[in-house]
């Protein structure tokens, strides 16, 4: 029975063969865009679950003046809960800088390998109880409870002592840390999973971040940081033990702040846990250890792939229904020899499973071929090894038999009762039947209404992307090169620099300007457009509760002039006045409305207290993007303190910026030969901080697409299957006189009157999604009426040349050809 089932399904898919290409391609593709889709998804949902401890494993999340949460807590806090608090088994601190690390040339010719490492963590030794490590080579019991002793990863052994580093140990071997701190590795571990939040090249003992510090500063540093209750330095995790709620750990917290940190900080501020594995997808938290996500965007992809698998269900179920009424003479004869309904039945449900499994086997070859461009869209590295693990393996039979039976059963059912006597009289309804119209109307309309929402959401996305990266933010950014001065190091904050640093500092300028490609140099403690620091600040007359945190910079007397900021009242930082870095500061245009000073000349000589600092204002800035768009332009103070300059900014011309970057370099390295050359252009470092919301506009453009291109396939395919049924029709017409126009009309208009009502459903529809995304930006694009007509407008352009070029061609053919059985 199986096997003459399966025979009879072959001949009718050979027989139909245009409809069973489109079946099978557009199932293929929506398989293949619903698979992708589940990879990626499944991904995002699974970081940090490796952790064998994760059902126990808490971050602290710092609350700074119940406006932001920062992933970075004060330094004391972590050993206080570890002693203080009963449900704690453990505590660990994780402190990230970047690091110089110099590596001797192991052929002993004297060469040195320079290499600039951005994931450097400084861990307690509690780490390794948290978080479990394999070792690969060295002591698996190496906690770094010795001083100068480093962990390495394999993919920083294998960039240090080659690929094949096993065979040559780097085991007790001597790296070099800002040129001059010998470190000795002591253990090789397996990287962390791509699924994880914290991923790390080398770590070393939590203690020597004072170290590496000149001495100077390094005992101040250490002081400063056992007792600093405010800022945002070390990420801190937790290990509860089992059965422990986490709310009893914040309560906890909350009674060691009132306790130990001094009495202005108690109010203001507060901490809370975390759960480890819900870090990823809280983009809300700042200053996170690696990138993160939003579950929001999730819930679109998972949108996304259904909505591509409904619509080429839909159009399954579309032509199989039309298809099946053409064969009721067919199920009428197996009727009259005795076939029960429950075999008919499994007859049509079998063809489905078919096509549902020839759709399965193209899938997994789309998949195949195109999985190197997905990893570049999305930024991750699946392989197809992936696609053979037990979840998948089940998603991928779950989608074939949800396809292969909603695409099969309605059509099954729906033909198999068809009344055996309206079949023998010739009298079955191959085109009327108002269920089977209702139907298919309204699987076309869905199909309709998702395309232009899946169009109008990706031209908004697209707009909004080109929005962020076009808006003026206020000052220049073209052909501006930026150099960290030292490594990054938060503990830069504090200051770094002396007068023989200030020297260099200033030498190295005027070697620049000396290049005739150089415009400009200037000094900041950061960059700008991307992120400043917060610190402790009193304005004249502005009362809070607690102390206020407002974002500063510390800028050079010839910031403003280097970045083209506009000055709109007072002055700016000027050397020659003799005491602008002891007694200056400058604001910006929000600052004077945030402290409630009136206008921008009733600002100037008010009193600003900075963290110990007492200045007056002395000039107003026209307010202009500091941070990223994603947030509103607030208050913003700027100072001259030499020792928070960490970026050199270098405003170039645009032609010869390789000779250019060549000059810098050299300069480089005569002046600062302790800290590799690295440099960034302003303009790139800013698209950067919108890279996932480029890539997932990207994703959801190309999966529109496929969508689009699917509900395409199912219009013509509906198109090809009613000219069929009304050959005879259109012949007849065109034999009493009807010109082509009418038949096209004929044939089309009832797809316009679907589109048409589509629309109508689907701005509000779309509307409301996108204006939900578009809250997660400050400054958004503004959703006006034409971005709706556009899609509107391609939907229509679309499905008139894909349904008119079959009627078209039905219409113009030769009525002979149709009538002359008759």
């Amino acid at each position: 029975m199986f096997w003459n089932y399966l025979k009879i399904a072959r001949r009718h898919l050979v027989k139909h063969s245009v409809f069973a290409f489109i079946n099978v391609l557009g199932l293929g593709l929506g398989m293949a865009c619903c698979l992708f889709i589940y990879l990626f998804v499944r991904h995002e949902l699974s970081y940090d679950d490796f952790h064998p401890k994760k059902d126990q494993l808490y971050r602290i999340v710092y609350h700074a003046n119940n406006d932001y949460d920062f992933a970075q807590v004060p330094p004391p806090l972590a050993p206080l809960v570890q002693s203080n608090l009963s449900g704690v088994e453990a505590t660990a601190r994780a402190y990230r800088r970047s690091l110089s690390v110099s590596i001797p040339d192991p052929t002993g010719m004297g060469n040195v390998q320079d290499y600039e490492e951005e994931n450097v963590f400084m861990v307690d030794s509690t780490f390794f109880r948290l978080f479990e490590l394999e070792f690969l080579a060295g002591n698996a019991n190496e906690d770094l409870s010795q001083a100068q002793k480093a962990i390495i990863n394999e993919e920083l052994a294998a960039k240090y002592f080659g690929e094949q580093w096993q065979y040559n140990s780097p085991i007790g071997q001597t790296i070099m840390l800002e040129g001059v701190h010998p470190y000795q590795i002591a253990a090789v571990v397996r990287d962390f999973p791509e699924n994880s939040h914290l991923s790390f090249n080398i770590l070393l003992p939590y203690e020597d971040m004072f170290a590496l510090m000149d001495d100077e500063r390094r005992e101040g540093m250490r002081e400063n940081l056992a007792n600093n209750w405010v800022i945002s330095h070390s990420h801190s995790y937790v290990l509860l033990k089992e059965g422990v709620n986490p709310a009893e750990v914040d309560k906890g917290m909350e009674q060691l702040l009132q306790t130990y940190a001094p009495e202005p900080l108690r109010v203001g501020q507060s901490f809370t846990l975390q759960a480890v594995p819900d870090i990823y997808l809280n983009p809300d938290v700042y200053l996170n250890p690696g990138p993160v996500s939003d579950i929001s965007y999730i819930y679109t992809f998972v949108g996304i792939a259904l909505i591509t698998l409904l619509i080429a269900c839909f159009n399954f179920i579309n032509l199989a229904t039309a298809q099946s009424l053409k064969r009721s003479k067919e199920v009428g004869m197996r009727k009259v020899l005795g076939a029960r309904k429950l075999q008919l039945f499994l007859q049509f449900l079998g063809e489905s499973l078919l096509i549902s499994f020839l759709a399965l086997l193209l899938a997994v070859l789309i998949i195949s071929v195109t999985l190197p461009e997905f990893n570049n869209i999305t930024q991750k590295s699946f392989t197809f090894a992936d696609l053979l693990n037990g979840p998948v393996l089940l998603a991928f039979l779950g989608i074939f038999f949800l396809t292969g039976i909603l695409g099969g059963s309605y059509p099954a059912f729906y033909t198999t009762n068809i009344k055996l006597a309206l079949i023998l009289k010739n009298k079955a309804p191959l085109r009327k039947g108002w269920a089977n119209l209702s139907l298919r109307q309204a699987l076309v309309l869905v199909q309709f209404t998702m395309s232009i929402a899946l169009i109008a959401g990706t031209v908004i996305i697209f707009q909004q992307l080109n929005f962020l990266q076009s808006r003026p933010l206020g000052f220049v950014k073209e052909a501006m090169i930026t150099v960290p001065l030292y490594s990054d190091n938060l503990n830069n904050v504090f200051g770094a620099g002396d007068a023989n640093m200030r020297q260099r500092m200033n030498t190295f300028e005027e070697s620049l300007l000396q290049n005739a490609s150089i415009e400009a140099v200037t000094l900041s403690s950061g960059v700008l457009g991307l992120s400043v620091v917060s610190r402790r600040t009193e304005p004249e007359g502005v009362e809070t509760e607690g102390r206020l945190f407002i974002p500063t910079m510390a800028v050079d007397y010839d910031f403003s002039e280097t970045y083209g900021l506009e000055i709109v009242a007072g002055r700016d930082f000027d050397i020659a006045a003799g005491s602008d870095h002891i007694d200056a500061f400058m604001i910006n245009e929000s600052a004077v409305r945030n402290f409630n000073w009136g206008t921008s000349e009733e600002a100037l000589g008010k009193e600003i207290e900075l963290e110990g600092k007492v200045g007056y204002v002395i000039g107003v800035v026209k307010d202009f993007h500091y941070t990223s768009l994603h947030s509103p332009i607030g208050s913003l103070v700027m100072g001259v303190s030499v020792p928070l300059f960490n970026t050199f900014s270098i405003r170039a011309q645009g032609s010869n910026l390789n000779e250019t970057l060549a000059f810098v370099e050299q300069q480089w390295k005569e002046f600062f030969p302790h800290k590799a050359f690295e440099y960034d252009f302003l303009d790139e470092q800013l698209r950067q901080a919108y890279q996932t919301e480029d890539r997932v506009g990207n994703i959801i453009g190309i999966f529109a697409l496929l969508a689009i291109f699917v509900s395409c396939l199912g219009s013509y395919g509906l198109a090809l299957l009613l000219a069929k049924q009304k050959e005879k029709e259109i012949s007849i017409r065109k034999v009493l006189g009807a010109n082509i126009a009418h038949i096209v009309s004929m044939l089309t208009k009832g797809y316009f009157v679907l589109i048409l009502i589509a629309s109508i459903l689907a701005v509000p529809l779309a509307y409301w999604g996108m204006n939900r995304w578009l809250e997660n930006f400050a400054y958004r694009t503004d959703m006006n009426w034409w971005l709706f007509g556009i899609a509107i407008f391609l939907v229509l352009i679309i499905a008139t040349f894909t349904i008119s070029f079959q009627t078209i061609k039905a219409a113009i053919a030769n009525p002979v050809n149709a009538l002359k059985d008759e």
